[in-house]
């Protein structure tokens, strides 16, 4: 078909010119000479000088490397596709060559990308330098998981950083980088390396000592706008009060809930001015999240994954100092998390400037707190609890008791905005129940189902949805009663 077009088009029995996004050649057969390959890719090679096309697909063409060379001489402006064994046979061939106009038209046509080749089969390290020393602005894109450089390479990288982009680079070869840019104070040198980095410093599971936190503070003092990942980092106590007074250099922080915690008691533990300016900064950088959840537990077994963490009072007050210099809510995710009481006393007072994450256990523990001595405290803490959960209050699948019910019955009268209650299978009883139902109208969505609920509360249930208009459903299905026939009348209830 490639010499057939060409051949039409020779002859202008075809209209030209035409342009087309990509040319796709396709070998359906394994018995062609290499005669007839060449006279293909020839022809093809020709139909480009009369057709506008952006990208040329080779990946299902099988031929040898040099066949392809009338490709790469072609002038226009052309991306060329191959698999990765042919594209390696081409770079090992360009590498043997040493032709500094092909090695520029390949870059050219490559776009640089060569994240498709491993180390020992088409790309070592004197191919890569050879790359990176022709006259090009072309950037050469490299995938450092299929190669790894070795750290006595970083230094003889530095004068190209200008012009290469690693992609998933190895936390070890950053701390490498940046250590050898330290040493060698090569301030000049750090806008290229972060842009090679695509400006993201990656030293997760490193572990830093005071050189290395030297090196880390040198790169943030030149940088901007940095993407941090310190996740189960071991960093000296000094190290993280000096990355915590540098965050203004940084754009997102990534950290494991332990780390976490000692940034926070680093800012506690400075200055009144200055511990408010790191709790801003800190927050920012942390996209308003306190994240204290196994979910940054990427790098733990499965068991140490289901550890709670016990937080003390002394942690809580650390996060909730931090929490007054919010600028706007914060997430705060306390699931797998175990807090004593007298640390929960502490959290209530900032619990409206957040958007609480929590266990059941945990939650349920917060609704039992809730009523103190002062009446004024108390309705602090049920508005403050009711905001921090944007309204939806779901306490299936624990257990309540009269005392729970009380303190829930209290939250219920004293705050508003309730859009969801959910206390299914929470072993409520028609005594229990009977505490909470001249305030279930608070809430739109009410679940009840899977209880122990019985006939007795029909017409209790019945007349609180008729006189509250606000009620949009209420679940009763799975509970011990047995005529379902009145609650049929009211579409708001669900029996089935």
């Amino acid at each position: 078909m490639a010499l057939l077009l060409f051949r039409l088009v020779r002859t202008q029995r075809v209209a030209c010119p035409v342009a087309t996004e990509e040319l796709s050649l396709v070998l359906k057969t394994s018995q062609l000479s290499d005669r007839v390959l060449l006279r293909v890719v020839s022809s093809v090679a020709s139909l480009l000088r009369y057709w506008a096309v952006r990208c040329l697909d080779l990946t299902e063409f099988s031929i040898h490397a040099q066949f392809l060379m009338t490709l790469l001489l072609h002038h226009d402006p052309l991306k060329i596709k191959l698999c990765a064994q042919h594209f390696q046979q081409l770079l090992v061939l360009i590498h043997e060559i040493q032709d500094k106009d092909l090695t520029q038209s390949f870059l050219r046509k490559a776009g640089g990308d060569l994240t498709s080749c491993s180390l020992g089969l088409g790309l070592d390290w004197e191919v890569l330098h050879y790359l990176l020393q022709q006259p090009s602005t072309q950037t050469i894109t490299v995938d450092l998981r299929r190669n790894r450089i070795s750290e006595k390479r970083i230094i003889d990288l530095l004068p190209f950083l200008d012009r290469i982009l690693f992609k998933r680079p190895s936390p070890s070869l950053v701390l490498s980088a940046i250590r050898e840019s330290y040493k060698t104070h090569s301030s000049h040198c750090i806008p290229s390396l972060l842009r090679s980095l695509d400006h993201v410093i990656n030293l997760t599971c490193r572990q830093l000592d005071t050189a290395d936190c030297a090196a880390l503070l040198f790169t943030l003092q030149h940088s901007d706008g940095v993407k941090l990942k310190l996740l189960w980092t071991s960093i000296p106590t000094g190290g993280i009060e000096s990355i915590l007074f540098t965050l203004e250099k940084v754009s997102h922080l990534s950290l494991d809930r332990n780390l976490l915690l000692r940034f926070l008691h680093c800012c506690t533990a400075s200055k009144a001015q200055q511990g408010a300016a790191a709790a801003a900064d800190l927050l920012r950088t942390l996209q308003h999240r306190l994240d204290l959840s196994c979910s940054s537990s990427v790098e733990l077994s499965e068991q140490e994954r289901g550890e709670a963490l016990c937080l003390t009072a002394g942690d809580c007050r650390a996060i909730s100092t931090v929490l007054r210099h919010s600028s706007q809510d914060t997430q705060l995710d306390l699931r797998d998390c175990e807090v004593e009481d007298s640390g929960l006393d502490l959290l209530f007072p900032v619990l409206d400037r957040v958007r609480l994450s929590s266990s059941k256990a945990l939650l349920l523990q917060l609704v039992s707190l809730v009523p103190v001595g002062s009446e004024r405290d108390t309705v602090r803490r049920a508005e403050s609890l009711c905001r921090a959960l944007a309204g939806e209050l779901d306490l299936s699948e624990t257990r309540l008791d009269q005392r729970a019910c009380g303190a829930l019955a209290l939250i219920l009268e004293l705050s508003e905005g309730l859009t969801e209650l959910d206390l299914s299978h929470c072993q409520l009883t028609d005594r229990l129940l009977q505490m909470l139902i001249p305030h279930l109208h608070k809430a739109q969505v009410l679940d009840l189902s899977h209880n122990k609920i019985t006939d007795a509360l029909t017409d209790s249930l019945l007349q609180l949805v008729s006189i509250n208009t606000s009620i949009h459903t209420v679940r009763v299905f799975s509970n011990s009663i047995v005529d379902r026939s009145p609650f049929l009348k009211d579409k708001r209830f669900e029996t089935w």
